[in-house]
């Protein structure tokens, strides 16, 4: 089940504008051809394939829970990150890395670190933040990208009133529908990412320029409401070793695994 939720929402990434809860000025007025327009989300996500990186404003709310501060983040679609957070006073408070399959987080002002499998025991309660869903399925979430092996999809699209046009993809055996919002003016120009699903919905903004990198997101689900607003951000230029955490041979990691 746990892994089934997860892979909901790294689907979900990419998303869903209901043709029932659509604002009136953008309702469908006609069929239209969705291929050009499905090649121009696999062009997007082809891009995207070398990763990202920039500093990310991020607002965690679930009830009394609050977290609110920038992080520095390198992410690639297939679940590989390293996220950093600054300390008040400088330095480093945090550092987390996955490569898709372990995750760990290190203290470097408290000298302790602690791994976890992605799909194993939750990390959450040895965070300074708790997190709505598991880390592995950040870099999907906040880059607006469908994983790779779902290649079968139902396609459809419509040119709305507003000039707009609107593709929906629906991944074969998946309980979740993807809607991308086209620019009126520039063709082949996602402008909005929305995807509704099982307990969740997400809303994803593109940013102007040519790469279409994301601009802001918001994440809901029951457990609490993730929003993230990208201070800068730029397609990945760096080495992927900077996805290895070194943690200082004196210092022991605590393995969440291995506990009772």
């Amino acid at each position: 089940m746990r892994g089934y939720r997860w892979g909901i929402v790294i689907i979900a990434l990419t998303t869903v504008l209901g043709a029932a809860c659509a604002p009136r000025q953008i309702k469908p007025v006609a069929a239209t051809d969705p291929a050009p327009l499905l090649n121009a989300v696999r062009m997007r996500e082809s891009i995207l394939e070398r990763g990202l990186s920039g500093t990310l404003e991020l607002a965690y709310k679930n009830g009394r829970e609050r977290f609110k501060g920038s992080v520095y983040i390198v992410a690639y679609p297939d679940g590989r990150f390293r996220l950093e957070v600054p300390a008040p006073l400088g330095g480093t408070f945090l550092v987390m890395t996955s490569d898709s399959k372990e995750i760990l987080a290190f203290y470097p002002g408290r000298n302790s670190a602690f791994r976890s499998e992605v799909d194993g025991r939750s990390i959450n309660p040895y965070l300074p933040f708790p997190l709505p869903l598991d880390p592995g399925v950040l870099p999907a979430l906040i880059m607006g990208v469908l994983p790779a092996e779902d290649t079968a999809v139902k396609a459809q699209a419509w040119l709305m009133d507003s000039g707009e046009k609107l593709l929906r993809v629906i991944p074969d055996g998946k309980d979740l529908q993807f809607d991308y919002l086209f620019d009126a003016e520039l063709k082949e120009r996602i402008r909005k990412i929305t995807a509704r699903g099982r307990d969740l919905q997400i809303s994803l903004r593109i940013g102007p320029g040519p790469d279409q990198l994301p601009a802001d997101f918001e994440l809901l689900l029951p457990e609490g409401a993730l929003s993230g607003q990208w201070d800068s951000v730029a397609p990945f230029i760096g080495e992927k070793a900077s996805l290895v955490l070194r943690i200082p041979d004196s210092v022991t990691i605590t393995d969440l695994e291995a506990l009772p």
